[in-house]
């Protein structure tokens, strides 16, 4: 565990050390949260918007594994080179697909197993003067909502990162090397080590939790000039830290991963001479 916290706070150290670096991020994670944002609120009653619609569910998934590899490489490789990255993001579209099934798969097994376990239907007091009584807690409701936290919220990204580290650089053929079999068992075997929870949950807090924390309390604020300086910090700070956070969780588990192999490593040096 010290090992692991030494690392933790030697990564952070090294992504404020290089802040071009935090920028591009910076920059493709805007555009991502712009997109998402038009995305959502766009209606479809018109041509131009039903083909911005679409242009955008093709965008954003880019957008997202662009950022997750150039923050992966950058971890590796030192320096940002395109090419790579872009081969990566589409390498790791690829290796997410069957995990997102696997785990949509889990979560309706399980929505499927809870309904066999309703919440009891607490009726209501006679005497409405009466306090309301707690009801009681129903463990299968608590059981069940943690193991969707579980699958959905620790072990799917857990999975995911690590399968994006293992198959980080390099060129598609990589993916047909006779070791690839074998990193991926390796990157799913380190997914859920204890160093590896640790190093995510360290992250939740910076990437979810913080911003969940800033941008949730409302609180009526005199002037509405003031409340919308307000708002607007939130907002910044939110985006930073989850940003932050997130890169750092990234770096941090792309720093703790063995040297690639060599059918792996030797594209990826070829590309940067």
């Amino acid at each position: 565990m010290t090992t692991t916290l030494k690392l933790w706070f030697s990564t952070i150290a090294r992504i404020f050390a290089s802040p071009g670096a935090l920028l591009v991020f910076a920059t493709i994670y805007a555009f991502l949260l712009a997109a998402s944002y038009v995305f959502i609120s766009i209606r479809e009653a018109k041509i131009w918007q039903v083909l911005v619609t679409y242009a955008l569910m093709i965008l954003i998934p880019i957008g997202f594994f662009t950022l997750q590899a150039a923050i992966v490489d950058r971890a590796i490789d030192q320096k940002l080179r395109w090419r790579v990255i872009l081969i990566d993001a589409l390498k790791f579209l690829a290796i997410t697909i069957p995990v997102v099934l696997l785990a949509w798969l889990l979560f309706y097994l399980l929505n499927k197993l809870a309904a066999h376990y309703p919440a009891p239907v607490v009726a209501p007091p006679v005497n409405k003067a009466a306090p309301p009584t707690t009801p009681p807690l129903h463990w299968p409701s608590l059981i069940f909502t943690t193991l969707r936290f579980v699958v959905w919220g620790v072990g799917f990204p857990l999975a995911a990162i690590h399968l994006w580290i293992a198959i980080a650089g390099g060129e598609f053929r990589s993916l047909f090397a006779k070791s690839f079999f074998k990193r991926i068992g390796s990157a799913l075997a380190r997914a859920f080590a204890p160093d590896s929870v640790l190093i995510y949950g360290l992250g939740l807090v910076i990437f979810f939790v913080l911003p969940y924390v800033i941008l949730i309390p409302t609180f009526t604020i005199n002037g509405s000039k003031v409340e919308f300086a307000v708002f607007g910090l939130r907002l910044l700070l939110s985006f930073l830290f989850s940003l932050i956070g997130w890169v750092l969780t990234l770096t941090t588990f792309a720093r703790t991963v063995p040297d690639l192999p060599s059918e792996v490593s030797a594209p990826a040096i070829a590309q940067a001479a």
